[in-house]
Order: C-alpha cells, then sequence, then structure tokens
C-alpha cells in the first residue's frame, strides 16, 4: 500500500515538474497571463470557467484573479461574477464601464451605508456576529477591491467598449440589504408620472419603525402589484427596465428574508437552511446572466473553491457544520457543471502556508502546511505555478485519488481533485489583506 502511494508520489512529482507554468505574483498580469498559453485547447470549447479561492483574506488572490481573468478574457470571457452582494456588482460594473469613482464609494459590503436603515438594528447577534461587527476587515477588504476593480478597469480598456467591453455581476445575497431601494429609484424615477409607478415608489417608501417582518410583507405586496401590472410596466419603463426592476425589488425582498434567517442563529449546524436559499439565489442570478449573455460571450465566476466545486457528494469534510448549499441545494458549481456539460474550465487555487485576516474566533489566521496535504507536497515543487491537471497521463493518478486539501482557517477536505477542478493555481506563501 505505501509503496503504491510512494510510487504514485514519485509519478506526480516528475508529472507536475514537467507540466506546471510558472508564474511571478510581482509581474504585471499581461505577462503572467501570456504564460498560460498551454490552456488554450482547454478553453476552446468552453462557456464558463470558474476561479476558485480557498480563503477570501489573503493578499495574493487578487494578482492570481487578475492573472486568470486577463487571460480568459483574451478568449471571450468577458461577463465577470463575483462572489459579492448583486446590487454591489451593480457598482461596479458601472466603474468598469465609465471609470466614475463615485460608484466605488456606493457599494455597502466596502463600508457605504447611505441605502441602509437608521432606525433598525438588523445585525446578526449568533455565529454570524463577528463578519458584520468591528472583526471584520473592511478597511482592508475596501482597499483590496477597489485596487482590484481599477486594475480591471484599466484591462477593459483594452477590450473596447459598446456591445464588447468587459461587464461585470455580482451573484450573492446582498448581505446588508437597503442600496437596492436607492436603485430602484433612480430607475423609476423618469416614469413616476405615471400612476402605476407612483403606487410603486410609494410602496417601496420604506415606513420608520417597521420590523424587518412588516419591510418583506410590504415588499411583497409591491411585488405583488408589479406581477400584475407586467405588461404595463414593461409599456412604460421598456421591457429590459420592468424585467430588470422588478428582479432587483425580488433580490432586496429575498436579501432581507435571508437576513432574517441569520440573525438569530447561534449554532453552525442551524445555519443551513439559509445557506441553501443563499445558494439558490446564486443559482437564479447566474442563469440569469447566462440568457441575457450575446452571443459568443463566455463568464467567469469568481468564488470559494467550495461554491465552485463540481461534485458535492464527492468532497468529505462538506458535510461538516453549514457549507455552500446548506446540505440541500448543489453548490453554484455543481448545479452548473449539471446544466452545462463539458463546457466549463475550472482552476481551483490552494496555498501554503502564512496568514490571512481571518474573523472568525475559533479559526485562526495562521495557516500551515499540514503533512501528507496537496497543499504540502505542491509546496515541494515552487513558489507560485498553475498545474493543469491531465486525466490521461498515468502520472498524475495521485490526483484522481482522495486526498487532504486545506482550506481557510486550517479546515480539511478530501476529494479527488480530477473530479473538481482543471488546473490548480498554487502560492506557497500568503499574506494577509492589506489597506
Amino acid at each position: 500500500m505505501f509503496g503504491s502511494r510512494n510510487r504514485d508520489l514519485k509519478d506526480f512529482k516528475a508529472f507536475a515538474h514537467e507540466r506546471a507554468i510558472h508564474l511571478d505574483l510581482n509581474v504585471s498580469p499581461v505577462e503572467n497571463a501570456a504564460k498560460l498559453a498551454p490552456l488554450d485547447s482547454i478553453v476552446a470549447a468552453k462557456r464558463l470557467a470558474f476561479i476558485g479561492e480557498p480563503d477570501h483574506f489573503i493578499h495574493e488572490k487578487y494578482a492570481y484573479r487578475t492573472a486568470m481573468l486577463t487571460y480568459l478574457a483574451r478568449h471571450g470571457f468577458t461577463r465577470i461574477g463575483e462572489e459579492l452582494s448583486r446590487t454591489d456588482g451593480v457598482c461596479i460594473d458601472h466603474f468598469i464601464e465609465g471609470g466614475n469613482s463615485s460608484y466605488l464609494d456606493r457599494i455597502a459590503s466596502y463600508g457605504y451605508h447611505g441605502g441602509l436603515r437608521d432606525d433598525r438594528d438588523d445585525t446578526p447577534t449568533g455565529v454570524l456576529k463577528d463578519s458584520y461587527g468591528d472583526k471584520y476587515p473592511l478597511a482592508e477588504f475596501r482597499a483590496e477591491q477597489v485596487r482590484f476593480a481599477k486594475t480591471m478597469r484599466a484591462a477593459a480598456s483594452q477590450l473596447g467598449s459598446g456591445a464588447n467591453r468587459l461587464r461585470w455581476f455580482g451573484f450573492d445575497v446582498d448581505a446588508l440589504p437597503g442600496c437596492a431601494y436607492e436603485d430602484l429609484a433612480a430607475m423609476l424615477d423618469a416614469a413616476r408620472n405615471d400612476s402605476a409607478v407612483a403606487s410603486i415608489l410609494d410602496g417601496l417608501r420604506r415606513v420608520p419603525g417597521e420590523s424587518i417582518d412588516d419591510e418583506i410583507r410590504r415588499l411583497d405586496s409591491v411585488l405583488e402589484s408589479c406581477r400584475n401590472q407586467r405588461d404595463h410596466l414593461s409599456a412604460v419603463l421598456g421591457f429590459e427596465m420592468g424585467e430588470e426592476a422588478a428582479h432587483l425589488m425580488q433580490w432586496l425582498r429575498d436579501s432581507f428574508a435571508y437576513l432574517r434567517m441569520i440573525i438569530p442563529i447561534t449554532r453552525w449546524e442551524h445555519l443551513n437552511p439559509a445557506m441553501a436559499e443563499r445558494e439558490l439565489m446564486m443559482h437564479r442570478e447566474v442563469m440569469r446572466q447566462l440568457a441575457s449573455a450575446r452571443p459568443g460571450e463566455r463568464i467567469t465566476l469568481l468564488s470559494h473553491d467550495a461554491h465552485l466545486c463540481r461534485d458535492a457528494s464527492a468532497i468529505r469534510g462538506m458535510s461538516a457544520a453549514a457549507g455552500p448549499g446548506g446540505k440541500s441545494a448543489p453548490p453554484l458549481g455543481e448545479f452548473l457543471s449539471r446544466m452545462f456539460p463539458g463546457v466549463v474550465f475550472a482552476t481551483w487555487m490552494l496555498v501554503g502556508k502564512g496568514r490571512d485576516r481571518q474573523q472568525f474566533a475559533d479559526l485562526r489566521d495562521e495557516i500551515r502546511l499540514v503533512a501528507g496535504s496537496l497543499n504540502a507536497i505542491l509546496a515541494e515543487l515552487g513558489e507560485c505555478f498553475l498545474l493543469p491537471i491531465d486525466r490521461t497521463d498515468p502520472r498524475a493518478r495521485l490526483l484522481r485519488t482522495e486526498m487532504q486539501l486545506v482550506m481557510d482557517g486550517n479546515v480539511s477536505l478530501h476529494t479527488a481533485p480530477a473530479s473538481q477542478t482543471d488546473a490548480i493555481f498554487f502560492i506557497r506563501d500568503v499574506t494577509p489583506i492589506r489597506t
């Protein structure tokens, strides 16, 4: 048994030494992207690309993202979805399109509170309180994300404008719901003299002191009015604007419903129903983006490796506590891989050692190499590289067996990497996100 494992490991190292594409995070994304030409034949017939990351709070993930996105954009993957609030994604898209940095000042995930209530405290009080309180690295997250957006804005200028421009969207629940009210008001304002639109605007007006239950009921009533007057609203607003307004109202309502679910939860396993609802919202938004994509336009998704797995049933460790899909809904990557078999290109990022800026008290911010894990094996092979997975090369058979992969908080999962991804992007030493 051990002899066989040792042979597998020796063969894998030989395979990796031959196939690994070594990169330098200190050079421009264009230079790194140019080295990824060996992926051309793999991505040629794909419609979707997954760019997975193991940890949201490491600085080096941004160089990884920009290198992969720069490469993929040259192959038609010009619509980019990020695991970020849908409403915030709209602001990023406006910035990338026109360069107006004021849009980056209106993002709730980056600290904007102008669209949020000040007459009610919706802060979670249980297991997720650290994601909404002082322990969350807001200043560092905002600084990294703004730099990333500006980098992508510069990259977008190389692709052109109009129909072929780089587009951005967020596909996650609005974790801080309320800013969508501002967007809805702006969308409907030009037609406010129409009685139906005026009635909807009146229904969208927040009532001082209303409970979260009352707010959801009010939004349900507005949505019912929209459904009853759908044809009229399409005529007044235009079909696309009418559909977007209705979709945004539904998203706002469902985001408040998600928030209502998570506020009191004090045990991780009780979070699963909310995680399932969140994942289903992700499914819905990505499918909507696919439906609206122009012919030939391809989509890239940025999210955690676990959200972008191909087969959750082939992962041990995903069943612990609450994870993507909450044990009842398929993770986004699995859902899409089933819907569009054969046209998904996936990359998972793994890291070796260092630190992140973890906010949860029960997770360590020190990242350690775990002996025997795939992370530790890759750390012997180089500092930073992308390794395409060749399922036909017998020397890579180790990747077709169950292995330990270490993710954020030093939490491990066990799976056969070849069953989940087409390439592994490895960075040996990582540091926390920074201002």
